[in-house]
């Protein structure tokens, strides 16, 4: 009964739309994987009681913590005897690798099932692996805008550039090759005139690096929680974005009361890299 006032054209419109996008995100998918030498080995794996593999356990001196969830899909490459994988994320909305969030703690998910697939994946898949990154597949046909109509071979190289990759990938050319053969720009990486690739990359060592840092923050959540530390610390990032926008406890907080309220600023690559260096070495 409540459907029988709605614009049957309408109705009929949003369908052939959300059908069209559909159509056009699993053809960039099977695009992309028809042509990279990365195949998918695993989807929806979980890391729990229920999952193939084990809950992800956070060192802390005060109390056991694990860590339970699914990663969308895993892609593995083998060159010789060394099997490298990434982690994939589907997102619908948009998504970046964001350096300040990492540092601080936020969004660690991806980098998580990172670095327990290294640690225990091997008996999973029965063979060590070594992680090449992780990528966010934006879900999405991205909305385009232009001063004046464009053509079909205009429209599709614009939409490739904002269809573009986020994440953070190994810095390896020949593991970056074979993620994409064709250098088609999808990745979060662009090479340079030089010959040189630039972008969210890491070396071996910062990935390394990058994994002590994550646990060193969770080792620190959860010995805040041990020591039943729950004094509201909401934080903000300028104007662009508030923890307290939609949480349902500011009623309970007072965020506009509490003092030294955290303000997080932007962090570049270069930035973040120098300040997870400096923490390795004091410690």
């Amino acid at each position: 009964e409540r459907f029988k006032d709605l614009d049957s054209e309408r109705v009929s419109y949003l369908f052939r739309r959300n059908g069209l996008e559909l159509d056009m995100v699993v053809r960039e998918l099977w695009s992309e994987l028809s042509k990279s030498e990365f195949k998918p080995i695993a989807f929806e794996l979980g890391f729990g009681d229920d999952g193939d593999m084990p809950a992800i356990p956070i060192p802390s001196e005060k109390m056991q913590a694990v860590l339970r969830g699914y990663v969308d899909r895993v892609d593995i490459w083998q060159d010789g005897d060394r099997h490298y994988f990434r982690v994939v994320d589907y997102k619908t909305g948009r998504k970046d690798f964001d350096y300040c969030d990492v540092y601080n703690g936020v969004g660690l998910q991806m980098l998580l099932y990172l670095f327990a697939l290294e640690q225990s994946g091997e008996e999973f898949f029965s063979v060590q692996l070594d992680g090449a990154g992780i990528q966010y597949f934006p879900a999405r046909v991205p909305v385009m805008t232009a001063d004046s109509r464009l053509s079909d071979e205009e429209a599709q190289l614009e939409r490739r550039k904002q269809w573009k990759r986020k994440g953070l990938l190994l810095a390896d050319e020949v593991v970056l090759s074979a993620m994409d053969p064709q250098e088609s720009g999808r990745l979060c990486c662009t090479r340079k005139k030089d010959g040189t690739i630039s972008g969210d990359l890491a070396t071996k060592v910062q990935i390394g690096l990058l994994k002590k840092h994550v646990f060193r923050v969770l080792e620190k959540m959860v010995d805040d929680i041990a020591s039943g530390n729950i004094t509201p610390n909401p934080y903000t990032r300028g104007t662009a974005h508030d923890a307290c926008t939609y949480c349902p406890y500011g009623s309970v907080c007072h965020p506009n009361s509490v003092e030294e309220r955290r303000n997080y600023k932007a962090m570049n690559a270069q930035r973040f890299w120098e300040e997870v260096e400096k923490e390795e070495r004091h410690g």
